[in-house]
């Protein structure tokens, strides 16, 4: 944690002038999830509990501080070449907003700390640049694929000019040689009582995953995972989750429970667990 700031403490608003505020060498571990230069505005829903609530996501030269610029230019020469070699304004006003709050970054964070920048593939080969730029090159650990459970490309009547594309990305570089991965722990008590939220009738822990019984519409249709089991059939084309038989030798470890209510319920346990 941070030393002069206190504990649990939550800051809303622009990161850059509170990352100005917090000292040097500080910091054990961030986690960014930025714009991603996405070309498009977004909203809350009416309803919602953050209505009003609006985020634009398009870039131009105005959105830039001529002072970012200023040094950038002055004092990191080959972060400027980087910034300079995207292809359109709007993409260089998006690294130079990126590139002056990823160096105050790189200064609060420790020796032995880590950064995690959540991106897509909009600007992710620009952004490891930035990276490798800022923290070395030589710091860069792993690139993550994120996948999610869906794709964002949606069928249509004309021909499909690319391929559907559901994963995100993490780039995970450490601060310094110094920087250490633990990569896994055991759950603490109180973190499995918050995660593993129910009780089975033996006594154990788990939390209800029934939402990953069956697979959702937009992840297409599938007729082999289309079936009629212990009674419940699908509701759409797209098809379980699980084959039949996987579906039944999950059922039979009680991983899969059919409720009093008569609805299915997909039960994760908490033993073994741990977190990465």
């Amino acid at each position: 944690m941070a030393t002069n700031i206190n504990p649990k403490t939550i800051f809303t608003g622009d990161n850059l002038p509170i990352m100005r505020g917090i000292n040097s060498k500080s910091v054990d571990l961030i986690y960014l999830d930025p714009p991603f230069n996405s070309n498009a505005n977004y909203a809350a829903p009416i309803g919602s509990e953050a209505a009003g609530a609006e985020f634009k996501d398009t870039w131009t030269l105005d959105d830039v501080d001529n002072a970012w610029l200023d040094l950038i230019e002055a004092k990191y020469p080959a972060l400027n070449r980087v910034i300079h070699a995207a292809m359109t304004n709007s993409d260089k006003s998006y690294l130079i907003y990126m590139a002056a709050r990823l160096l105050e970054m790189k200064r609060i964070l420790k020796d032995t700390g880590s950064i995690y920048l959540h991106c897509d593939p909009t600007m992710s080969h620009y952004l490891k640049l930035i990276m490798d730029t800022t923290f070395g090159k030589q710091n860069f650990r792993s690139e993550i694929t994120w996948k999610r459970a869906t794709s964002t490309q949606k069928g249509s009547q004309h021909r499909s000019l690319r391929w559907g594309n559901n994963v995100d990305i993490l780039l995970f570089y450490a601060s310094s040689l110094s920087t250490s991965l633990s990569p896994e722990r055991e759950l603490t008590e109180p973190e499995i009582k918050e995660k593993f939220d129910r009780v089975d009738e033996n006594g154990q822990r788990y939390y209800d995953d029934s939402s990953h019984i069956w697979r959702t519409p937009n992840m297409g249709d599938r007729p082999n995972l289309c079936y009629e089991w212990r009674g419940f059939v699908n509701p759409h084309l797209s098809g379980w989750r699980l084959s039949k038989e996987r579906l039944e030798e999950e059922y039979q470890k009680g991983n899969i429970v059919i409720r009093p209510d008569g609805k299915l319920e997909r039960r994760k346990y908490s033993e073994a667990v741990v977190i990465s």
